[in-house]
């Protein structure tokens, strides 16, 4: 997936998510574009499964509150390959697009932001699971307002 335009973005609400609520939970995937560089991005109380393809290329996010502070979480699933070039050229891909992702799910959200502007400065964890140890990561990366 190439995003190029963060602006350019669909975005689909689940039932019982508004643009401005629930704060917790609020889960967020986000799609390739099928046949365009526009992604699109279903909000909701859970992670949209049932839409996701067999070579699991979504981008999966949550705010989480954890022992008194909020962090947003994204997922990637790396994935096993039968080369060690494949691994790293998905890997690389994901650290890639992940500022495009990032901001394509702040402007998707922008009501919800304005309302919670305590969720833009909360630590980004980014996690990246995959078979091949090297490549199966958790790591932080700011806050989502230095995403904007």
């Amino acid at each position: 997936m190439i995003i190029s335009n963060p602006h350019q973005i669909d975005v689909t609400y689940s039932l019982g998510v508004t643009p401005v609520e629930p704060m917790i939970p609020r889960k967020y995937t986000v799609f390739p574009g099928q046949h365009t560089s526009v992604p699109s991005i279903q909000i909701g109380i859970e992670f949209a499964y049932d839409h996701m393809q067999k070579e699991r290329n979504e981008y999966l996010a949550s705010f989480v509150f954890d022992k008194g502070f909020y962090s947003l979480t994204v997922y990637y699933y790396i994935g096993a390959h039968t080369s060690t070039d494949g691994t790293i050229t998905r890997y690389l891909h994901f650290l890639e697009q992940l500022p495009v992702i990032l901001s394509s799910i702040y402007y998707a959200d922008a009501s919800f932001f304005e309302k919670h502007p305590l969720l833009m400065h909360c630590p980004i964890f980014i996690i990246a699971d995959s078979p091949d140890l090297p490549f199966s990561t958790k790591k932080s990366i700011g806050s989502l307002y230095q995403y904007k």
